[in-house]
């Protein structure tokens, strides 16, 4: 049983094992909800509004054996065949999270691009998709985000990533698995209320029940750093940068953290709120943290982002 640094940390033996005995009992008592997570996972104690679409190492090491299980590992090939969690499907997100859409760069794939990249991975709708990355939970974010946008019913991020999984000692494999194709096609049309468009983020200038939160590093907001034809911000629009989220481990910070951060910022619940970055990674970083974590009612990620607005001409903008 992994235990926390805390209690690894403990010097007195007595103390230690009293310790570890409560937590073994708490986890004895702990059942499973409607979704197979298991209540005493971990993540209950950090006061999420929903923990339907994360898990922690505990839980996939449990679960790795699940035929319906599929874990996608969203990094590099290089990193992927010096080690990755055993049974793991590499895949590259920006070729199956993003493509290019009327010259815009980084956008989300027609629905049948995306149908057709999980089924070669062997994916079916009712499969539960683990992923993972080496950045955070930055990929695996974008991948929820997606499958959100077109209804794949199960999909989560496994916290702490690739970093805290290896960390642990837990598992490794160097067999690069090749998968089985499968059928799938998406039921349902896509969510259109997770994606902003240039006209409503510009539009949210003037409108106090929107609120513009820019995720990208504050150089990139003061317009220091420029990765468009123009640099700086969008007007009003409020800057937290996506990373202030995790901890030194990658973990999502706890709920009481999270909304101190967001809120200290001026990034509060109740409005409608637009995410945005340079490509849409960092943003659907910050719309799981808003959306899932700290239970948001509305939270769209600007799809476009900076590599849109920053190149059009016509854009507001503040540096």
């Amino acid at each position: 049983m992994y235990l926390p640094s805390s209690l690894r940390r403990l010097r007195r033996p007595l103390l230690a094992l009293l310790l570890i005995g409560g937590l073994v009992a708490v986890s004895a008592c702990g059942s499973d909800d409607d979704d197979g997570v298991e209540v005493a996972s971990g993540l209950d104690e950090r006061g999420y509004a929903s923990i339907d679409r994360l898990v922690t190492t505990d839980w996939l090491a449990d679960h790795l054996d699940d035929e319906n299980v599929l874990v996608l590992d969203l990094r590099n090939e290089e990193d992927y065949a010096a080690g990755h969690i055993p049974g793991a499907v590499r895949i590259t997100p920006g070729a199956v999270f993003q493509t290019e859409v009327r010259g815009v760069p980084g956008m989300i794939p027609p629905a049948e691009q995306v149908a057709a990249s999980l089924a070669e991975v062997g994916a079916t709708p009712e499969t539960t998709i683990v992923m993972y990355d080496g950045i955070g939970s930055l990929w695996a974010s974008r991948g929820i985000w997606v499958l959100g946008v077109y209804g794949h019913e199960d999909v989560r991020a496994l916290d702490g990533a690739w970093g805290l999984w290896e960390s642990e000692g837990r598992a490794v494999s160097t067999d690069a698995v090749t998968p089985t194709a499968a059928e799938y096609a998406f039921s349902s049309e896509p969510n259109e209320q997770l994606i902003a468009t240039w006209e409503q983020v510009t539009a949210a200038v003037d409108d106090p029940e929107v609120l513009v939160c820019d995720t990208r590093s504050p150089e990139e907001y003061a317009g220091r750093d420029v990765r468009a034809d123009r640099g700086g911000h969008i007007p009003e629009s409020i800057n937290v940068n996506w990373n202030r989220a995790i901890d030194d481990d990658g973990r999502f910070l706890p709920a009481s953290e999270l909304k101190t951060l967001y809120e200290g910022e001026g990034v509060v619940g109740g409005k409608t709120v637009f995410t945005l970055c340079q490509t849409a990674v960092r943003a659907t970083h910050t719309w799981f943290v808003l959306s899932d974590l700290l239970g948001y009612d509305d939270v769209r990620v600007y799809d476009g982002s900076w590599v849109e607005y920053g190149n059009r001409a016509d854009s507001p903008i503040v540096n």
